[in-house]
């Protein structure tokens, strides 16, 4: 046999070999083939129906193995139990006697209410256990799920495990603690504090009262509504949030992060673009090869880099940092006070009325674009090494050559110091009004 003939019999062994493993239980692999796969058995349910009357325990923990769990809260004072067990066999007497070794244990223990499925030996794909449950509104839950989807209305305080499906969860009156693995994560109406641990997830939580915690690696988190400060930590997630009562923090690398009408946020991010609107108080950035957008910041602004391209426009806090390199940044209608150093690339500034604030521009092998109110005349130096002083301001002001700078002074008293400050060297500095 010829070398690749041979290559693909041991790919095709191996395979059958892990496939084989997997369907009997000697492995611990998931494979989700969908009931199609199996199209040469048939399908048989099994229905059972189980309740709790009172007085009972307000915890309740629920642990499920294969199969989708249903939980809702009602306002009656009792526990129901809906079980469906859904084999795939040959044959419906074998499938009601695997049926019947699927167990659903219902144990009422002196602090909990135990569900729990026993599977005994038999494969995951065959035979799934689907749970619907009816609970009291303000009991305490702890909910273990392996593969299937978990879906909860109601609840106490809640903490859910789901390897494997999707989890939604709604109207919990207190804490509320997820970890899955992959797949959907949906929250909506948590009383309390949230914390929510995804590694694959695409995760949506809106309208949180407590404070909100959030780790993912890859996929996406998008935050509405939320009444506290949120921590997300997103290594390759892509971050939306809106209307956020308190800070934001948010870690996370080459995908987007995107936030409108919050208080204040601190973003440490490599390679990723970021747009923020509507902020009512500070915002502390770091961020590198990307791009910032900011729009309506009413807090001082703080940010650090390396070839950051910045737009900015209507900011009106106290104080604007910036550090940065190699791109561009654009400064549009801001009354606040600024101390930028920036090399290689343009700045282009643009204060929006005459009580301007100091502002210093430190720059190396930069352009500088500075543009005034019309009329406005306000203490001011532009100076520049090895470039080219463009002064379109009337009257002119006061210039100096020498020795490779060019300094010019203009609407300066006799010991004053300047109210605009422009430093550059190996660039040009254009000074005028805007038309």
């Amino acid at each position: 046999m010829k070398f690749k003939e041979i290559l693909l019999l041991l790919v095709i062994i191996f395979a059958g070999i892990i496939f084989y493993h997997a369907q009997t239980g000697q492995l611990d692999l998931y494979i989700d083939l969908g009931d199609e796969f199996f199209s040469d058995y048939n399908a048989y349910t099994f229905e059972s129906v189980q309740k709790i009357s009172p007085p009972f325990p307000m915890h309740m923990e629920v642990k499920n193995q294969q199969g989708d769990l249903k939980i809702y809260g009602t306002d009656e004072n009792e526990i129901s139990i809906y079980i469906e067990k859904k084999v795939r066999h040959s044959t419906k007497e074998r499938a009601k006697e695997i049926a019947d070794e699927l167990e659903i244990l219902v144990t009422q223990e002196e602090q909990k209410v135990l569900v729990s499925s026993e599977r005994g030996e038999h494969t995951r794909s065959h035979i799934r256990s689907d749970l619907e449950i009816y609970i009291p509104t303000d009991i305490d839950l702890y909910i273990s799920n392996s593969y299937g989807t978990v879906e909860l209305d109601g609840g106490k305080n809640v903490k859910i495990t789901n390897k494997n499906g999707k989890v939604s969860v709604s109207n919990v009156q207190e804490k509320l603690s997820v970890v899955s693995s992959s797949n959907l994560i949906s929250i909506e109406n948590i009383g309390g504090d949230c914390q929510i641990e995804g590694l694959r997830s695409r995760i949506n939580a809106k309208n949180i009262n407590g404070s909100t915690t959030i780790k993912n690696k890859y996929g996406s988190i998008d935050l509405e509504d939320l009444s506290q400060g949120v921590i997300v930590n997103g290594l390759h997630c892509s971050i939306k949030g809106k209307n956020i009562e308190g800070q934001i923090e948010a870690e996370n690398s080459y995908e987007n992060i995107k936030l409108s009408n919050i208080v204040s946020a601190k973003i440490r991010s490599d390679n990723s673009p970021i747009e923020i609107s509507e902020a009512k108080s500070n915002l502390d950035i770091k961020n590198k090869y990307s791009r910032i957008l900011l729009n309506d910041i009413y807090g001082n602004i703080d940010i650090e880099g390396e070839s950051l391209e910045i737009k900015g426009k209507n900011m009106f806090g106290e104080l604007i940092s910036i550090s940065s390199s190699y791109r561009n940044i654009e400064l549009d209608h801001f009354s606040s006070s600024a101390v930028i150093s920036f090399s290689h690339g343009k700045i282009t500034l643009y204060p929006s009325n005459k009580n301007i604030k100091p502002i210093t521009v430190n720059g190396k092998y930069a352009e500088i674009d500075f543009i005034l109110p019309p009329g406005l005349e306000i203490p001011m130096q532009a100076q520049t090494k090895s470039g080219k002083i463009k002064w379109e301001l009337s009257p002119k002001g006061t210039e100096q050559i020498s020795n490779g700078y060019s300094i010019i002074n203009a609407f300066l008293k006799e010991g004053e110091k300047p109210t605009i400050l422009l430093v550059t060297t190996y660039g040009n500095i254009q000074v005028r009004e805007d038309s």
